[in-house]
């Protein structure tokens, strides 16, 4: 378990995506319509709370990463670095009286890359307790990197992680009425250089938009076993769109970490 450190620095949000100029009339409606229902509303600038004072940068989360005893993050050509909390506070209400309840407890620290120019994503704290997730998002192209857990009986590792407990993975981060036909492809264990058992995970689905279109979305997802859980980054994009985007997608699945902290006090929460 991992104590949480006060040297952070302040958080500055990555710049948004210009929308591309030369669309079909179908192609700019149907990637409108799937960036409005494929990922969530865009993050606030405002973020209160712990992760406020998160470093940015690849030097400034590395030299965080060192303090915390943990193995430095590459950030390749063309990605950026996030490195974020979860868990600081107890989830949101959703009506005044409902909270959605998480798969794991207490606090994870999650670091993980992704393609440069998307919209980093991170909890903040409110006064009914922690919303939003960890993630990045191109909103107006549709693609999307996001935080998901589920639990996993205790004492499971990463061999016990079935495709169809990564089916449930990836349902978990996506509306539960704007999907169908979710396929997981393939499923590969990996020893990362820097140790970490990992799951990669590639997938397809369908999204059907709220405007009437369906839409054919790929990804690759990285897991692993923290917290008692599956936890991972789910990253997708449109069908045509990966095959540029694959490197970084497996570039960001290649990344993620996901830390318990152990921790009794944080800056910027509210107790």
């Amino acid at each position: 378990m991992l104590v949480l450190s006060t040297a952070l620095l302040a958080i500055n949000l990555g710049p948004r995506a210009a929308p591309t100029t030369e669309l079909s009339r179908r192609g700019a409606l149907t990637q409108a319509a799937a960036a409005l229902v494929a990922v969530p509303l865009a993050a606030k600038a405002d973020v209160r709370g712990v992760n406020e004072f998160a470093p940015k940068g690849e030097r400034d989360i590395n030299n965080f990463l060192k303090t915390q005893g943990l193995p430095p993050l590459t950030v390749g050509k063309d990605l950026s670095a996030l490195v974020g909390y979860i868990g600081t506070a107890n989830p949101a209400n959703i009506d005044g009286s409902k909270t959605k309840g998480r798969a794991f407890g207490g606090t994870l620290l999650v670091r993980f890359v992704y393609p440069s120019g998307w919209l980093p994503q991170t909890p903040s704290i409110t006064e009914n307790g922690e919303a939003g997730n960890l993630g990045a998002n191109n909103y107006i192209k549709g693609d999307s990197a996001n935080f998901a857990a589920i639990p996993l009986p205790k004492g499971g590792s990463i061999a016990d992680v079935s495709k169809d407990l990564i089916k449930e993975l990836l349902i978990a981060q996506m509306s539960n009425d704007v999907y169908e036909d979710v396929k997981v492809k393939k499923l590969k264990q990996v020893t990362q250089a820097d140790g970490t058992e990992t799951a990669v995970v590639d997938f397809t689905y369908t999204l059907l938009t709220r405007a009437g279109f369906t839409v054919n979305r790929k990804g690759v997802a990285g897991c692993m076993v923290a917290a008692d859980c599956v936890v991972g980054i789910v990253t997708a994009t449109t069908e045509e769109r990966y095959k540029n985007l694959e490197p970084l997608l497996r570039a960001s699945a290649d990344s993620f970490r996901a830390y318990p902290v152990k921790a009794t006090a944080f800056p910027g929460s509210i107790v």
